[in-house]
């Protein structure tokens, strides 16, 4: 991945800036080698064929992209088109965009050769062809108004097939089926492209793993229209999850043996889809120095952030960085949120905000932020402190569910790095982090209001596990203490929920939790569960409930958490 910089501070010549995520003239993490391989095989090969590059979110698709592209432009007997497939994802039929993206390219192209030319005359027939079959496939869209569920999209051939006709009357000599004629024209038009001295037409498809993934699977379908044409090569950037996860919805019905089969029938298809597969490799964890020097080459940072980058955030940087690597986008997305909450927040201590953010950021860790961190910061910051002299169960006897703290997760939360995280004034950091965290108003105060009612649930397992009999006044209180905590998160929970929804967001069912949950304490109350078996039950009946109402909260904060 490679970075440009923009200032967030204009009033501060040398303020600290943003890493934009935008690729620039300097590649780096080798990317200008493995650009130049990839279009030496574009130039050298007979161009019939689709290149993938395969990568997850944020790991340099559009970078090598872009950098391929920018060697192809160079060529004098190669045309290069671009299709963003994700801007037109809404479109009925994929094939429309990219075909008519093919045909304003082949149009500037022709208008740059010189008039009265052969060669111009020919690039502009070309794009004539290309606008022909454009206009047969828009002609067989029918729009059907007012049917159930909103406008109904559907595709007459026969409308189609006329357009391609062109007049043209004569069954036997004319196309009948649609895709033939569309087909047959491309091949014609192509002829002529070659004519006026371009031997290959470079189509760039970029952020297709950012399509739902029937949309991403429409547009590679419609790529196949191409594929027996001579003279088309096809660059795809995408995440083969994205591909894959299609593959398997559209052969959902298939009564496949088994889930070898299943996995089998997705490599083939990418297989078939793609001669020339490259897979960009994560940011190794002896790469975040690499990453580091560039910014500070090329980054056009002040001085003092270059410093705080290399003697601060590269330490935490490096516990962000698993052994399996992280994505450049992801260590862009830490380095500006440590940034711009420095900016927002100068009294606080730099430390302790990149030792939160690190727990949030390492995908392995995020249930224990959520579920802990967020919801009772003052436990957990305790919880480190006695962690740190040695009570290797400080984290199991609290939060039975998390079982052993996890081995990378107790060697940081044992490093220097993390002393931080035992400040008592940790709920502060906490509190002030997901502010700048997630879109979703009253998220925090959700999270917390889950942590009490963890906590009182915790105390009535305490107390019943303390007496023979039945609960204590003092039990009483806390299970009177829990209710009041249900009706507040009824309040805030219900407004998240429902501001989740409108953003499209369809997994919580708070109010169904909260009810069951609400019963569940009013039985602990009476004088029926005053017995210590029954209480007991009610009581891991509700924990079980905290646990569902919190998972729920989990996945509305991370559906609408910033992109940083």
């Amino acid at each position: 991945m490679v970075y440009d910089v923009a200032p967030v501070a204009h009033d501060a010549e040398d303020g600290p800036r943003i890493v934009l995520d935008v690729p620039a003239g300097h590649p780096t993490f080798n990317f200008d080698r493995i650009a130049r391989a990839l279009t030496s095989i574009v130039v050298s090969s007979e161009p019939r064929f689709a290149v993938g590059v395969f990568g997850g979110w944020g790991s340099g698709k559009s970078t090598l992209m872009e950098e391929i592209e920018r060697r192809l432009r160079g060529t004098p007997d190669t045309l290069v088109v671009e299709f963003n497939a994700w801007r037109y994802e809404r479109e009925p039929h994929l094939i429309v965009p990219l075909l008519d993206t093919l045909r304003e390219a082949l149009s500037d192209w022709a208008a740059e050769l010189p008039a009265d030319t052969p060669q111009r005359r020919a690039a502009t027939e070309v794009a004539r062809r290309v606008g022909r079959v454009v206009r047969a496939l828009v002609r067989s869209t029918a729009v059907e108004i007012g049917v159930p569920g909103g406008p109904k999209l559907s595709l007459d051939p026969g409308k189609a097939v006329d357009a391609l006709r062109d007049g043209e009357q004569d069954e036997g000599s004319s196309p009948q089926s649609l895709y033939f004629g569309a087909f047959t024209e491309l091949r014609a038009a192509f002829e002529q492209v070659r004519n006026a001295g371009v031997a290959r037409i470079v189509v760039f498809v970029d952020d297709l793993d950012r399509c739902l993934p029937h949309q991403a699977l429409t547009v590679l379908e419609s790529m196949k229209l191409f594929f027996d044409t001579p003279g088309f090569v096809f660059v795809v950037g995408l995440d083969e999850r994205v591909v894959q996860s299609a593959v398997r919805s559209k052969f959902v019905g298939e009564q496949l043996a088994d889930d070898e089969d299943q996995a089998q029938l997705e490599r083939d298809y990418l297989k078939k889809m793609f001669q020339v597969p490259y897979t960009l490799p994560a940011v190794a964890p002896g790469q975040v120095d690499h990453l580091l020097e560039w910014l500070e080459q090329y980054g056009d940072l002040p001085s003092s952030q270059q410093e705080d980058l290399r003697n601060r955030v590269r330490r935490f940087l490096m516990h962000v960085t698993p052994e399996g690597g992280i994505n450049p986008r992801e260590a862009k997305r830490f380095i500006n949120a440590y940034t711009i909450n420095k900016m927002i927040r100068p009294d606080l201590e730099p430390e302790v905000l990149l030792a939160l953010q690190t727990m949030d950021f390492r995908p392995e860790w995020e249930s224990i932020y959520d579920n802990i961190v967020l919801t009772e910061p003052d436990t957990f910051s305790d919880a480190v402190r006695r962690f740190r002299d040695g009570d290797r169960e400080a984290f199991e006897d609290l939060w039975p569910e998390i079982g052993r703290v996890p081995p990378e997760l107790g060697r940081f939360l044992d490093s220097p790095d993390a002393v931080g995280l035992a400040r008592p004034d940790l709920p502060v950091y906490v509190g002030f982090l997901e502010s700048t965290r997630t879109s979703v108003s009253g998220m925090a105060e959700a999270m917390r209001e889950v942590g009490l009612l963890r906590r009182y649930l915790r105390q009535v397992h305490d107390s019943v596990a303390d007496q023979a009999g039945g609960p204590s006044a003092d039990v009483s209180g806390t299970i009177g203490a829990a209710q009041d905590a249900v009706a507040r998160l009824r309040s805030v929970g219900t407004f998240a929920e429902g501001k989740a929804r409108r953003a499209g967001f369809e997994g919580s069912g708070f109010t169904r939790e909260l009810d069951s949950l609400e019963q569940l304490l009013k039985g602990l109350s009476s004088p029926d569960a005053m017995n210590q078996a029954a209480l007991e039950r009610s009581r891991a009946d509700a924990d079980s409930l905290v646990g569902a109402i919190q998972t729920e909260l989990r996945l509305v904060r991370r559906a609408s958490a910033f992109s940083g």
